[in-house]
């Protein structure tokens, strides 16, 4: 068995740009979390009906953008059409909400206007693939191809993450060089054979399951550690004393002034 690939990652990612900040998983999300100290996001990205990369978290088109329909099932072309404001404005701030609503930035945005941002503000991606039913290869060999060749050499590599583990396979198939990252909401039990079959680099998990012995674990294997979704100064600072080493956010501007350092 090979050893994991040497990676480290940031003490504080955000979220799906910065989602308690601005609409998840557009430009203007990618530009609040800058601007709140972050160097990472993390964001979703999902095929439309038609095969196009696009940064969405949902099967469903309403529950951010309010508009009625399946994202396997709409092409780019309606999509482009579409706000995304409607869960920030219910979630965080009618008020806000109102500033951002219209927006040319609170988009779905296509994943090659996400790198062009990213590159502009200094960021670096962990780009989780979120396939629809059935497409945990396609998405992944899609998003990545297409990244590939906009993303520079002499930039660092963006992290891919995914629940599937398809998906993953499929990453290091087409991105061998690029680091992985396995999500689970539960410790499983194969995580030693998953990590190592898949190539992976790091390993993330929902905050409020994750264990100091199996961080431990994890860590002496050879991988980082990193949790979802850490909103809270005092619940970071436990799950770094348990030997954490990303804290991945909607609040990377509560977070990163108490904790970044």
């Amino acid at each position: 068995m090979t050893s994991p690939p040497a990676f480290s990652l940031p003490r504080i990612m955000g979220h799906r740009g910065a989602k308690a900040l601005a609409p998840e998983n557009t430009l203007a999300s990618m530009k609040a979390a800058a601007a709140a100290g972050v160097s990472w996001v993390e964001f979703d990205v999902m095929l439309t009906g038609d095969g196009q990369p696009v940064l969405f978290h949902d099967e469903t088109l309403r529950r951010t953008t309010g508009a009625r329909g399946d994202m396997d099932r709409t092409p780019l072309s309606e999509l482009r059409g579409l706000d995304a404001t409607r869960h920030f404005t219910q979630k965080y701030s009618r008020r806000a909400g109102k500033r951002f609503k219209g927006q040319p930035d609170c988009r779905v945005p296509t994943l090659e206007e996400t790198a062009a941002c990213l590159l502009d503000l200094g960021l670096t991606p962990n780009v989780e693939i979120k396939p629809t039913r059935g497409l945990a290869a396609e998405t992944a060999e899609v998003a990545l191809t297409r990244l590939r060749k906009l993303w520079p050499a002499d930039r660092p590599a963006p992290l891919v993450s995914s629940f599937e583990r398809e998906s993953l396979a499929a990453s290091r198939r087409v991105a061998p060089d690029w680091p992985r990252g396995l999500l689970a909401e539960d410790f499983p039990a194969d995580w030693r054979e998953a990590l190592a079959e898949l190539d992976c680099a790091s390993f993330h998990m929902y905050w409020r399951r994750t264990r100091r012995a199996e961080v431990a674990a994890v860590k002496a294997a050879g991988y980082a550690f990193a949790v979802y979704t850490v909103n809270g100064v005092r619940a970071g600072r436990r799950l770094l004393d348990k030997g954490v080493d990303c804290l991945i956010t909607d609040r990377p501007d509560l977070l990163v002034p108490a904790l970044a350092g």
